[in-house]
């Protein structure tokens, strides 16, 4: 009720009106003054990027060689040629090279002797030797050449015959004698007439050779 009163006897209050009139300016000038601040905080606030010294790492421990036998340095000094590989491999520094031996190859495992399977020697060929054979013992001998008996010459011929699968002689020579006449009466009559029982080997007739000696007597 009193503010209506007053408004209405006086108008607009003029001190109010100077105090907005204050405030609107101090809220002005306020706005105005803040706007470098704001910029130099964000000059302030800007990124700076600066490199920091690392420290060194620490040096290696210096390593001091093994003293070296003198027989060895003697023998190092005068190498071999074909052992002398320090060219080749030097890098400037003491180095020491290991070559890995290789494992030897595994033998095969040794049986037992009583596990060894026993393998007897094949046995040999039973052999049966050529024989007269008996049919024809009375044809062995050959007839006495002429010329020898009319000279009342005595004597006798051995001959080697070949005698095949069949038992016949198949070759026979003459390996002595005392005349050719014996030789060549008793070798014509070994491939005519005689007949043995042929050699065998296993059973099996196979063709054999035999040394026959025939003698030439006169009738007294």
């Amino acid at each position: 009720m009193y503010a209506n009163n007053s408004v209405r006897s006086g108008g607009v209050n003029a001190g109010s009106l100077v105090a907005a009139v204050a405030i609107n300016a101090a809220v002005i000038g306020a706005l105005i003054l803040s706007a470098p601040v704001m910029e130099a905080i964000t000059q302030r606030a800007g990124l700076r990027i600066e490199n920091i010294p690392l420290e060194p790492p620490p040096q290696p421990p210096e390593v001091t060689p093994p003293k070296a036998n003198p027989a060895a340095e003697s023998r190092l000094s005068n190498p071999p040629e074909q052992l002398n590989v320090s060219s080749s491999l030097s890098t400037g520094a003491s180095e020491f090279y290991v070559i890995p031996t290789l494992p030897l190859p595994s033998l095969p495992a040794v049986q037992p002797a009583s596990e060894v399977a026993r393998v007897d020697p094949p046995a040999p060929p039973v052999m049966v030797e050529a024989r007269v054979d008996p049919r024809y013992a009375r044809d062995l001998q050959p007839a006495y050449p002429a010329g020898e008996r009319r000279a009342e010459r005595e004597g006798s011929a051995t001959i080697r015959v070949t005698i095949g699968a069949s038992g016949r002689v198949v070759a026979a020579e003459c390996v002595s004698a005392t005349s050719d006449a014996f030789c060549r009466a008793t070798r014509e009559h070994a491939l005519a007439k005689w007949r043995f029982q042929p050699a065998t080997r296993d059973g099996v007739p196979t063709e054999a050779t035999r040394e026959m000696t025939v003698r030439f007597e006169l009738e007294s």
